[in-house]
């Protein structure tokens, strides 16, 4: 009976060091799998900046084009040839103008 105890015994300390020696397996392949979600997402972080720069720049150069096509617009609504000389002088020059 002395012999079955001390089998079963080593048994389970067998089974509980196994256990422990995958689990250790284990949580080094996921502080791997950690390290690599941990650049994609730096590398992620940077092309979203490119990307809101490149958008900034694109809304930028929208409101630069946004005075000449309401210049033009105006003409062609006909209030725009009403109002004379002096307000197409200042219509010329608020296309030249930058906003800042």
């Amino acid at each position: 009976m002395d012999n079955a105890l001390i089998i079963s015994q080593c048994v389970c300390i067998l089974a509980g060091a196994f256990a422990l020696v995958s689990l250790g397996y284990l949580l080094i392949q996921l502080s791997g799998a950690v390290k690599e979600a941990t650049a994609l997402m730096k590398l992620s972080e940077t092309t979203l900046n490119k990307i809101n720069y490149i958008l900034d720049d694109i809304n930028r150069k929208l409101d630069l084009l946004n005075s000449p096509v309401e210049l033009v617009s105006r003409f062609f609504q006909g209030g725009f040839l009403k109002t004379g000389a002096f307000s197409l002088l200042a219509a010329l020059t608020s296309i030249f103008r930058r906003k800042k």
